[in-house]
């Protein structure tokens, strides 16, 4: 006695036919029956059918042999049983245990689910699945024909569409356009199930589909959206909420492993910045990270322009293209009065983009880098630094590689974008903390042709730029550490902008004295304003100095940082962060023969008129005779001197000036276990009110 066994598939039924292997089973070789005609045989008030019957509800898309068949339904698959003679059918059904018969239809149904199931796994789980093969293999799985995946890119307001079984004629939607995908951006959006719109601009490729089912995807973090669009040639053919789990689920997973892979690359180039960067060889740098930029972002070109203020232009200062990497061929020149894209970048400090070279003008760009493909697609990054333009990061043609190395077009995704920005601002730290180095390289060969006749200066200098040096060394050590870690968390990003930061300040603060001509305009040049104690003196300096501390003189700092809270004092920030910054180096450089922390404090005079900063230390005594010489220029303790530890007898002397000149003082308030100076800063201007 034959049977036919039928499998549920959304809200239809596939026949699985003897003849044909369960993983050949798709849309296209295999006969598909809806639900609705398959519950006109389970709403009837019947179970046995005659042929007759059968062939006027299925058409003669059935090959039946018998002359009656029973109708059984399961929630998973259904059955038709042939029986030879209606007249004999009770003792026939029980002759051939009609419950082994379903029992064996219901192994058949579970071994196809199985079988399909796995067919999915094995290609989700593949070491090589790519996003689109990943889409594809969904596609599959729930019988459709045709698949789409547009995913949203927030910062371009533009749907560029990431894989599809067919080709589109255009490969990118405004969020201008009227385009049926920009509902999914609404936040009230659910997923569709709908016939296909027919005035589709790729109507021709998908005419035969009869549903469209459409889910959107929230793919990352950053609020990236994404559109997955599943076409059935049957009609009706429903998602039901468990697949959109599934799916929404599986592909949300997928892309943020995508994004991870390009977060590794990301920190391949960090590498690169802290492996090969040399201060003084920017040239060199950046002609191997336009390199870089090509090789790891999968693009056929990129450019790099820096902003020359003397010519109001932009220059290339390196370039990777087909034909040339590294130092340009010709100089390239933009003139910041030019109307094009990178010079609308360099000054609007916006992303500009294209997603159709083709379509826009020839000259729009100026200079456009060769490619092995037809110029696709581009994009310019400013590159800045607080207010200040430094210049333009381009590249163009992004592509991704097949297994055969071949390189296939693609739209740039919200995540090269993301990844791109933040090495354009880790590049413009650098650029930037290049240009404080050459400027405080030129103050220093200006200042050291006039040495002889600035002593005192030179003294202070020296004692200044101690710091400085030692940051400038002990950071890239930092940073390298930090980025050379698997995942960069944005706790070690803000850990690597804190150094860079912390550099910053530092040249500050070389800028600053290489401007000051000489020892008295340092004392006497003020800019007093209101300042924060923790915000605008300590931190600044305990910061920096800590790390020189340490491995300087093996010394930590201990700060009681609760009474410094909301305190305000009105002063020079630059001249008291010196005054501070010498009171430590001194507690740390004098702190022998002990392991006790240096401790700063400090709090509000009883008046309030004054804030009073405690810097102590244990270490070598003050002599009770040097107390009244200790602020004497060129002055140096005995115990210092009998110890051997150079200095130029010019700190607390300058310390003890700007103070006075600041209306405030420098007292030493215990000459031994431990040794204390007192900051006595203002905490309002003379004369005011309180």
């Amino acid at each position: 006695m034959g049977y036919l066994i039928f499998a549920r598939i959304s809200e239809y039924y596939v026949l699985l036919d003897d003849a044909m292997p369960v993983l050949q089973v798709s849309p296209g070789n295999s006969q598909f029956f809806s639900g609705e005609l398959i519950n006109s045989l389970v709403s009837a008030d019947k179970s046995i059918f005659s042929v007759a019957e059968l062939t006027e509800i299925f058409g003669n898309t059935l090959a039946l042999d018998g002359t009656h068949y029973v109708f059984k339904h399961f929630p998973k698959f259904c059955l038709l049983i042939s029986v030879t003679s209606v007249n004999r059918l009770l003792p026939v059904i029980k002759g051939k245990k009609i419950e082994g018969i379903s029992a064996e239809a219901e192994r058949r149904a579970a071994m196809f689910r199985l079988q399909t199931k796995t067919r999915l796994i094995d290609a989700l789980f593949s070491s090589n699945t790519s996003l689109g093969d990943y889409v594809h293999a969904w596609a599959e799985y729930l019988f459709c024909d045709h698949y789409s995946l547009w995913i949203y890119n927030k910062y371009t307001e533009v749907f560029t569409c990431s894989t599809a079984s067919f080709e589109y004629g255009k490969n990118y939607i405004y969020r201008s356009e009227n385009s049926s995908l920009n509902s999914v951006l609404d936040e009230e959006y659910q997923p569709e199930c709908r016939p296909p719109n027919r005035d589709r601009a790729n109507y021709e490729q998908t005419r035969d589909m009869k549903t469209l089912n459409r889910i959107k995807l929230n793919l990352g973090f950053d609020g990236t959206i994404g559109v997955l669009t599943l076409y059935s040639r049957h009609e009706n053919f429903a998602l039901n909420a468990g697949n959109h789990e599934e799916i929404s689920n599986s592909l949300e997973t997928k892309y943020l492993q995508v994004r991870q892979l390009a977060r590794h690359t990301m920190n391949e180039i960090n590498q690169h910045f802290i492996e090969s960067y040399e201060t003084g060889n920017l040239d060199q740098f950046l002609y191997e990270l336009a390199d870089q930029v090509c090789d790891k972002y999968h693009c056929e070109a990129c450019s790099i322009f820096l902003h020359e203020p003397a010519s109001r232009s932009l220059r290339l200062a390196a370039t990777r293209d087909r034909e040339q990497s590294g130092k340009p061929g010709e100089e390239i020149i933009y003139s910041l009065g030019q109307d094009s894209p990178t010079v609308k970048a360099f000054k609007t400090r916006k992303i500009q983009f294209c997603y159709d070279v083709s379509g826009e003008d020839e000259n729009a760009k100026s200079y456009t880098e060769t490619t092995l493909n037809k110029p696709r697609n581009w994009l310019a990054l400013p590159l800045y630094n607080g207010n200040t333009s430094l210049g333009v990061l381009r590249v163009m043609n992004k592509y991704e590689v097949e297994n055969d190395a071949t390189r296939i077009p693609q739209n740039f995704r919200t995540s090269d974008i993301v990844n791109l920005t933040s090495l354009c601002a880790n590049l413009s730290d650098l650029i930037r903390i290049e240009n404080l180095f050459d400027e405080t390289q030129r103050k220093l060969d200006e200042t050291s042709a006039s040495m002889s006749e600035m002593q005192d200066f030179n003294k202070v200098f020296l004692h200044e730029i101690r710091t400085p040096i030692s940051k400038f060394t002990l950071a890239p050590e930092i940073i390298k550490r930090t980025l050379q870690k698997k995942e960069l968390t944005e706790e070690a990003m803000e850990k690597v902008m804190k150094q860079l930061d912390d550099i910053q300040v530092m040249g500050d603060r070389l800028e600053f004295v290489a401007k000051t001509f000489n020892f008295n305009q340092i004392v006497t040049r003020r800019h007093f304003e209101t300042l924060s104690v923790l915000g605008d003196i300590v931190f600044p300096v305990i910061n920096i100095t800590r790390g020189y501390l340490r491995k300087q003189y093996d010394k930590d700092i201990q700060l009681d940082a609760s009474p410094l809270h909301s305190c305000r004092v009105y002063g020079d920030k630059t001249l008291l962060n010196i005054v501070f910054n010498t009171l430590i180096d001194n507690a740390g450089k004098y702190s022998l023969g002990t392991r006790k922390p240096i401790t700063v404090s400090g709090g509000y005079e009883v008046d309030r008129d004054y804030f009073r900063l405690e810097v102590s230390n244990y270490g070598l005594p003050i002599h009770l005779d040097e107390r009244e010489l200790l602020f004497d220029k060129g002055f140096r303790g005995g115990e210092a001197i009998r110890q051997g530890i150079g200095g130029t007898g010019i700190g607390l002397h300058l310390a003890s000036r700007i103070m006075h000149e600041g209306n405030g003082e420098l007292l030493l308030t215990s000459l031994a276990d431990p040794v204390t100076f007192v900051i006595r800063i203002p905490a309002k201007p003379k004369g005011s009110k309180r």
